[in-house]
């Protein structure tokens, strides 16, 4: 038991000495997470904000935490997970407690991607994977500063993604509540899983059947002449008649009477009817057009990331339209 423990401690003490040398880290807590570049640090918050949240710069730290200073406030950013986070909101040296700390990563090369963070029974082998298009890569910073693994998306349901790499084979939850789930492609034997420990990923943890997630947000002008906000959108929606439509930091949430396949300046796109003279408009895999007095008269959303979700929505509604009887 002693031995344990020894080793544990050593374990604690070298991942500390290493994290103050390092010049990235992912820091995870509930709803959101900070990465360090330098003495740069970002917040991210995916489910309120797809942009960063907020800017800070570091200004100081000691052999426990960060200190990083923003327009809006103070945040003290822990080295090791049984730490807390700590927000001066006055910048008077007043901290309070603002997130519990679930994992901190001391090697983050990406900045803002859609993370899926794992712990393990020890901090070692702790880790995370990162969701590009169909393309994953694995990440254990206490192990190796650099690249894991990389793997292929060949599948998924409504719990897991399935993986695939040269030699394992992973299933990757879509919620915390089940675990990664590793076996060796030669079915030899079973590895086991990780303790899923954040996830980042609103489309993969939406309520809605389709979610379609736009970088650029335009609002109309005179004529056909539109300006670019600041804000991101996104569409979410099932296919009982629900509807969110979110730019920013605001929702709309309504209820839709049909989804069908229309004619838009002569090209086929989805057509979205909230009421005989309220509709949205999907007319690519790439661009939206909201024409929809409760939601925003004339707004133009483009960038979409998420084509597979617009391909599924085109091909279900090639063979028949979704109507919803009031």
């Amino acid at each position: 038991m002693k031995k344990r423990i020894l080793s544990s401690l050593l374990i604690a003490f070298a991942f500390a000495v290493t994290a103050l040398a390092q010049t990235t880290a992912l820091v995870a807590y509930e709803g959101g997470y900070f990465v360090k570049n330098g003495d740069r640090w970002t917040e991210y918050r995916p489910q309120d904000k797809d942009e960063a949240w907020n800017e800070y710069k570091q200004y100081k730290e000691n052999d426990k935490f960060y200190f990083l200073n923003s327009k809006r406030c103070r945040v003290s950013v822990p080295k090791l997970a049984c730490d807390k986070i700590f927000v001066d909101r006055k910048k008077n040296e007043n901290w309070e407690v603002v997130y519990n700390t679930i994992s901190v990563y001391p090697y983050c090369p990406n900045g803002n991607g859609i993370f899926y963070c794992y712990t393990t029974t020890s901090i070692e082998y702790d880790g995370y994977f990162v969701r590009n298009n169909g393309k994953w890569t694995e990440y254990r910073p206490n192990m190796k500063r650099g690249l894991w693994a990389e793997f292929d998306e060949v599948g998924e349901d409504e719990n897991f993604f399935y993986l695939k790499s040269e030699h394992n084979t992973v299933q990757v939850p879509k919620t915390i509540n089940n675990r990664f789930i590793i076996r060796k492609n030669d079915n030899s034997s079973w590895r086991g899983g990780y303790t899923a420990a954040a996830i980042y990923d609103t489309s993969a943890l939406s309520n809605y059947n389709y979610s379609l997630n736009y970088s650029k947000a335009f609002v109309a002008k005179k004529g056909n002449n539109y300006k670019l906000t600041k804000d991101s959108g996104s569409i979410s929606l099932d296919t009982n008649g629900n509807i969110e439509v979110r730019f920013g930091n605001k929702h709309f949430n309504t209820i839709y009477s049909s989804i069908r396949l229309e004619k838009y300046d002569e090209e086929l796109a989805i057509c979205i009817s909230i009421d005989k003279k309220n509709n949205i408009w999907i007319l690519n895999n790439d661009q939206c057009i909201i024409d929809c007095k409760e939601i925003g008269k004339k707004t133009m959303l483009l960038g979409c990331s998420n084509a597979k979700a617009y391909k599924d929505l085109m091909n279900r509604l090639r063979i028949r339209p979704i109507v919803i009887r009031k």
